[in-house]
C-alpha cells in the first residue's frame, strides 16, 4: 500500500523505520518530490553507554535517492559508538511514487529477548522466540508468527496463574477467578486469552487499555490468509504485550517478596529490642 506523506512526515518515519524495522520490508509512499534527507538525529540503544542515547547522522554530501546508499550514524553521548544502516531509496524525479527500503543493518538487531522473559521460558521456547525475533528481524513476518504462537500457547497456562495470582492479590474479578481451572483445561487458545483479558488487574492496564486483548489477533484463525506485512505488524503488537505481562508480573512478584523480607526483618530487630 502506498501511503500519502507530508515532508516532516517522512522524517519522522525513516527514523522508524532505520531504528526498529525489519530489513528488507517495503515501504511505499506518494507525495510531492521530497528534498528531505535521512533524519540528522535517531534514538537507539548505545551498546558501549548500555542505555538509549542520541546519534548524530554523519553527513558526507546528499544520500541517493535513486539507488544503494548507506548512513552512519555516532552516539553523541560517548562519541565512539557508531552504527550502520544500508539502504535502497528510488525517488523518481518529477513523480510521486517513491520507495525506500532497509537493506542492512551493523551491528544487527537484536534477536534475544529480555532477561526476565528467557529466565521463565525453557530451552524449547526460548529456541523458538529467537526464531521468531530473526524472522520478525529478516521481514519473515508469517514464520515470526508462527513461532511466536507457539511459544505463548505453550506459556499461557503459567501466564494465566500469574495474572489470576496478581487479580486475587489486587482483589479484582473475584468471582471469575473460579474458573481459572477450567480455562486452563480448554484447548482453544481464543477461549484462554478471552479469559486472560477478563481477569487482567487494573494496575496492569497502562492507560486504562487492556494489552491482553492485543492477543486475540494472534490466536485468529485466520492467520493463514494474511500478508507478511499484516503478520509483521500483529507480530509487534503481540511480542510487546507478551514481553510486557511476563515482566510486569516478574516486577510485582520479586517487590511483593523483598517487601515482605523487609517486614520480616523490621519485625526481627522490634523484638530483639523487646
Amino acid at each position: 500500500m502506498d501511503h500519502f506523506i507530508e515532508e516532516k512526515q517522512l522524517k519522522a518515519k525513516l527514523r522508524e523505520i532505520l531504528t526498529g524495522w525489519p530489513l528488507y520490508r517495503e515501504f511505499r509512499y506518494t507525495g510531492m518530490e521530497s528534498s528531505a534527507l535521512l533524519p540528522p538525529v535517531i534514538s537507539h540503544h548505545c551498546y558501549f553507554c548500555g542505555k538509549e542515547q542520541w546519534w548524530d547522522a554523519e553527513y558526507s554530501g546528499s544520500p541517493r535517492k535513486s539507488g544503494f546508499a548507506y548512513m552512519t550514524y555516532t552516539c553523541r553521548n560517548c562519541n565512539s559508538a557508531k552504527q550502520y544502516y544500508y539502504f535502497y531509496w528510488n525517488v523518481e524525479s518529477g513523480k510521486t511514487n517513491s520507495l525506500f527500503i532497509k537493506i542492512g543493518q551493523y551491528p544487527a538487531q537484536m534477536a534475544e529477548p529480555p532477561r526476565e522473559l528467557a529466565k521463565q521460558l525453557d530451552s524449547d521456547d526460548l529456541d523458538f522466540y529467537k526464531k521468531a525475533l530473526t524472522c520478525r528481524n529478516f521481514s519473515f513476518g508469517v514464520g515470526a508468527l508462527t513461532y511466536l504462537r507457539r511459544v505463548v500457547e505453550n506459556r499461557m497456562n503459567d501466564l494465566l496463574d500469574h495474572i489470576a495470582q496478581a487479580a486475587a492479590e489486587a482483589g479484582f474479578a473475584q468471582e471469575l477467578l473460579k474458573d481459572l481451572a477450567q480455562a486452563k483445561k480448554s484447548i482453544r487458545f481464543d477461549d484462554k486469552v478471552t479469559y486472560a483479558a477478563k481477569i487482567l488487574p487494573p494496575h496492569m492496564k497502562p492507560g486504562g487499555q487492556n494489552p491482553i486483548d492485543l492477543l486475540h489477533d494472534l490466536a485468529s484463525e485466520g492467520l493463514h490468509a494474511r500478508t507478511e506485512d499484516d503478520c509483521l505488524e500483529i507480530f509487534d503488537r503481540s511480542k510487546i504485550v507478551f514481553e510486557y505481562v511476563f515482566r510486569q508480573l516478574k516486577v510485582h512478584q520479586e517487590d511483593k517478596k523483598t517487601f515482605a523480607e523487609s517486614l520480616k526483618s523490621l519485625a526481627a530487630k522490634k523484638a530483639a529490642r523487646t
